[in-house]
């Protein structure tokens, strides 16, 4: 008799659903994972310093594989108005009419606040490299592929140079030079004025005497960009 009695108390119990607790505690955990979300999807443009920085170091290892295997000069365009990069096969020496655009790779819009242009402000100092790797600078382009526009451009030679833009279309008087670019999201004041000042800097170098590159990032602590590391 006692067993029976126990037995309709079990399946009594079986049968309530969950307990209050454990209501509580689903809702608790469902909670803490909106929450997650909602910052993932609210702060995701803070990555594209890191993807658009790795679109220019696979474009920069690109060329400088094609110079060397097809012992051709490769250029490489990063455009400040058509946000994008451009690698382009130069071909016959001192003839720009049959230059070829290998690949177009888009950059991230505007409304994402990435800028690549210049450094942040808030830098105490660049990434260090064994040899001078100044900043990239953007000057308006004398090559038909990107006539007028403000663009930085590296040539990747056959014989593991790099060397810049030259003084003409087809890069006579070029000095063999390293690069430094950075990729960085702008803070947002309180008044939303867009700050001239970095919360997300990344950079790519690029060595003039081998066309080796590197990536770097800087972790902003106290609104300041003060170590580099790999």
């Amino acid at each position: 008799m006692d067993r029976v009695r126990k037995n309709k108390i079990v399946e009594k119990s079986n049968n309530q659903g969950f307990s209050l607790i454990e209501l509580i505690i689903v809702l608790l955990i469902m909670s803490i994972l909106a929450v997650f979300s909602i910052i993932a999807f609210g702060s995701k443009d803070l990555f594209y310093a890191d993807h658009q920085a790795y679109l220019l170091m696979d474009a920069f290892k690109e060329a400088r594989q094609r110079a060397l295997t097809q012992q051709e000069t490769i250029r490489v365009e990063l455009s400040k108005e058509k946000r994008e990069i451009r690698i382009i096969n130069e071909n016959e020496p001192g003839n720009a009419a049959d230059d070829v655009v290998i690949k177009r790779i888009p950059l991230a819009e505007e409304k994402y606040l990435l800028t690549f242009d210049s450094p942040p402000a808030n830098m105490d100092n660049a990434p260090q490299e064994p040899t001078p790797v100044p900043t990239a600078s953007f000057k308006s382009s004398l090559h038909p592929h990107s006539l007028g526009e403000k663009v930085a451009t590296l040539r990747f030679l056959k014989n593991g140079n790099v060397v810049n833009e030259g003084s003409n279309e087809v890069g006579d008087n070029s000095v063999v030079t390293g690069a430094t670019f950075y990729f960085w999201k702008p803070r947002v004041a309180d008044d939303k004025t867009i700050t001239n000042k970095g919360v997300v800097i990344r950079a790519i170098t690029v060595l003039g005497s081998s066309g080796n590159s590197s990536y770097w990032k800087c972790g902003v602590k106290n609104n300041q960009c003060s170590e580099w590391t790999h």
